[in-house]
Parts: C-alpha cells; sequence; structure tokens
C-alpha cells in the first residue's frame, strides 16, 4: 500500500532514526551546577543525543501496559482515496491498573503518536505512576486527515482547537478502561507551542481542567524557528549538491561499516558512537541532515495541505490520488518548498481569506509564545524547559523565556534540540514539575 511521501523511500529510515532519537538563565531557585553534558556543539547534540552513562534509567523489571485506539473525529469527511488508511485518527494509551493521573503528550513537528520520542515519553512517565496519552502532531499527515477542522495547520489557536476536540473525545474513550485522578498535558517541540495554546483554551472552557503544563523545548516565535531551520539547508543549493551532500554521508557510513561491522539505526548509542569515530560527520553536515530531516517534514505537510484543499499548487486541479498513484513527482516538487513557503503560499492566503485586513506580520505575531504572555506569565501551572544552546531559538527568544517563565524555566546551558531529552536531569526536572503527581498526591 503506498503512502504519504514525507521522504525518499532511501532516506527516510535513517534520516528518522538518527533525528527521532533525539523532542538564557534558569530561574533563581534554579541549581544547574551539577549537570553535566559532554557535547558542546549543539547540532551534534540534537543529532547524537545523550551518552549512555549520562541517560535516565528505567525501572527493567516494570513492563509496560498498553493499547491504541482510533477517533473517527469527522464522520463521513470526503477524503482523497490515498487518504483512506488514515481516515480516523489512531492515539496510544499507556495504562495503570489503579486510580492515577492522565498525561497527554502532543508529538513534535510532523510526528506521529507512536514517533521514538513520543513513545520514550509515554515510558519514563508511565513508569512514573501514569496514565499517559500520546498524540500525533497537527502538522503530521494523518491529523490533518482525520482531525483537522481547517486542513491548514500551522495556527496555533486552531491547532489548539483541534487538539482539544481530540483529548476530549480520547478522554471520552478511555473512560471505561482507566480511573483518572488528575489530567496533565505536556508536548514537545512544536507540541510544546500546542500545549501552551491548549491550556490557554482550557482555562476558557474548563472542559478538561488541566492541572500543570510542561513545554519542553518548543519553539517561541514559530515564524523565526521556521526560519532558522530553513537556512540549514540552503535553498540555492541544486539537486546536485544535495546529492553530492548525502554521496558524501552515505560513504561515510558505508567506511564505518567496513570497519566496525553491522550499523544499527535503531540503537540509540549509535550517533554518539560514530561521531567519535573517524568518520564523523562535520559540523556544516551536521547541520545540513538536520535542516534536510525538517525539509523532508516540510515536503510532506505541503503534499498533504495541497492534496486535501485542492489549491493546485503541487498536485493538478482535479486530480484524484489513489493508491495507485505515483507519487515521487510530487514529493520532489514539495522538497523545493521550505517551511517559511508553506507560510507565505498556503496559510497565509488561508488566513486572509477569512481576515481580509490582517497583515502578514499580524498573523506571525498570533502563532508564537508572545502573543500568550499575559497568559504565560500569570498562570502558576505552566512551566517550560529548553537550552540556552537550542538551535530553533535566538538568544532573544531565551530571553523571552527565562523573563516570562521566571522560577518555571529551566534552561540547561547544553543539549541542542531535544539532543538531552533522555539525560537524567532533563528527565528528573520533568518529574519533580510533576512531582506531587509522580508520588500519588
Amino acid at each position: 500500500m503506498q503512502t504519504i511521501p514525507s521522504a525518499p523511500s532511501c532516506l527516510l529510515p535513517w534520516l528518522l532514526a538518527l533525528l527521532l532519537a533525539l523532542p538564557g538563565q534558569a530561574g533563581a531557585a534554579e541549581d544547574l551546577s551539577d549537570y553535566v553534558y559532554p557535547i558542546e556543539d549543539p547540532f551534534e547534540a540534537t543529532v547524537s543525543g545523550t551518552p549512555v552513562e549520562l541517560r535516565h534509567r528505567f525501572i527493567k523489571s516494570k513492563s509496560m501496559q498498553r493499547d491504541n485506539f482510533e477517533l473517527e473525529v469527522f464522520p463521513g469527511r470526503e477524503l482523497p482515496p490515498l487518504f483512506d488508511s488514515v481516515r480516523n485518527l489512531a492515539f496510544s494509551l499507556a495504562y495503570q491498573d489503579v486510580p492515577a493521573p492522565l498525561l497527554f503528550v502532543i508529538s513534535g513537528t510532523g510526528g506521529s503518536y507512536r514517533s521514538s520520542s513520543a513513545k520514550y515519553l509515554q515510558r519514563v512517565f508511565y513508569q512514573a505512576g501514569f496514565h499517559v496519552i500520546t498524540l500525533s502532531s497537527p502538522s503530521s499527515h494523518e491529523f490533518i486527515a482525520a482531525a483537522s477542522g481547517s486542513r491548514y495547520p500551522g495556527i496555533s489557536e486552531e491547532d489548539a482547537s483541534d487538539l482539544y476536540r481530540v483529548m476530549q473525545m480520547a478522554l471520552a474513550q478511555v473512560r471505561d478502561q482507566i480511573a483518572v485522578t488528575d489530567v496533565y498535558l505536556t508536548g514537545y517541540s512544536l507540541g510544546g507551542l500546542h500545549a501552551a495554546f491548549v491550556s490557554h483554551l482550557d482555562e476558557q472552557e474548563q472542559a478538561i481542567g488541566f492541572r500543570k503544563v510542561l513545554l519542553l523545548n518548543p519553539p517561541v516565535s514559530l515564524y523565526t524557528s521556521a526560519l532558522l531551520l530553513d537556512r540549514l539547508v540552503g535553498r540555492e543549493a541544486g539537486m546536485q549538491d544535495a546529492h553530492a551532500y548525502f554521496s558524501r554521508l552515505f560513504g561515510k557510513f558505508a567506511e564505518y561499516f567496513s570497519e566496525h561491522g553491522m550499523i544499527r539505526l535503531d540503537d540509540e548509542a549509535f550517533m554518539f558512537k560514530f561521531q567519535e569515530s573517524e568518520q564523523s560527520l562535520t559540523r556544516e553536515e551536521l547541520m545540513a541532515l538536520i535542516g534536510a530531516s525538517f525539509r523532508l517534514s516540510a515536503a510532506g505537510l505541503v503534499f498533504t495541505v495541497d492534496a486535501l484543499n485542492g489549491t493546485g499548487q503541487v498536485v493538478e486541479p482535479n486530480r484524484e490520488l489513489t493508491l495507485g498513484t505515483p507519487l515521487d513527482p510530487y514529493f520532489k516538487r514539495g522538497l523545493w518548498w521550505r517551511f517559511t513557503d508553506y507560510f507565505d503560499r498556503l496559510l497565509l492566503p488561508y488566513w486572509q481569506a477569512r481576515q481580509p485586513e490582517s497583515e502578514r506580520e499580524q498573523l506571525i505575531g498570533r502563532i508564537g509564545l508572545p502573543a500568550l504572555r499575559a497568559y504565560l506569565e500569570t498562570s502558576n501551572k505552566i512551566g517550560v524547559i529548553s537550552n540556552a544552546d537550542e538551535i530553533i531559538l535566538t538568544p532573544q527568544d531565551i530571553d523571552f523565556l527565562g523573563s516570562t517563565f521566571g522560577s518555571r524555566a529551566t534552561i540547561f546551558p547544553r543539549g541542542g534540540h531535544l539532543g538531552n531529552l533522555q539525560h537524567r536531569d532533563y528527565v528528573a526536572r520533568m518529574l519533580s514539575f510533576f512531582g506531587a503527581v509522580a508520588g500519588g498526591g
């Protein structure tokens, strides 16, 4: 069965394995003097993750009880045949046998509920005594098709409304299986931004009543973060340059294989070991690898939005996509789209058709944390964890987190973008934020 394009088949397995293994000053009361993270370069940290000896230790004897569910969010919604497999929105529930708090986890850019980072967080919080529901990102093709009201993700308020609807439906579906004492919320990367907007919506509607909300390495300005990621892969570099880059990359992996044997991309320690070898990637190659991964996410986003809304930007107008439709030409067209191109050529026209008086800068201002600054400054239930060398933030963004969240902000000195998500200190900070719940009180 053909799937929605998000990367060339030859690149997808290892690119996702590398990136998903990956997800200023701290508040006055924060003491991070004991924090140790040996990777100085933030791009290498983003790709390599946390050394094994510094990772959070799981309880090996405690297995996780987990079931998958599906929601029919919009019964009878018309979709092209190609999207039949994602007509319903799937989610995962890890559950305790006793009454326990429930934590929702929102995945990052283009991420599925079953991505490695979502699964990791599910396991961490399950072992801490939570029921845990993982949700796909509103920017993923399955969420856009099955659960997006507009089918134009990227407007934070609307994405939050879609997520909030899904959360209420998920709670109703699992009500007979678990006993819930309280409900909590977290999200990583773009999911962290979404968590803030969902929390703000919940304050108004009170349909769920989140007790605490934690943002993990969120963007501050979504548009600024998109710009930073877009610049990691120069648009001016033609396909010949891209092919040359990937040839060099594959050559390094092949050389490593010839010297060390089997390459295990599902081994979370692999990239750390690889970067200690003679074949290690240069800083420029690491930057391009990260940029390529997000460019692949952008291509999948653009294709999905275009195909579902018939904008004619990628897929020919009135072309019906079936399981037998060759998708490579559309994917190649999508590869030339940056996230900022998606904003300018698809999202902004959609928004201005509904808000004719709205200017471009106004929309940019609506889709980042500064739009919620007054709420974030005064809501003691919301915290944030990030890194001073976060590659999707500017120094001004780091200052925003510190000044807005105050003592509710933890800013580790190193870790890149979620490179320290598995670090024992990062996990300890997550658990301590929800500590009263993790202990059952």
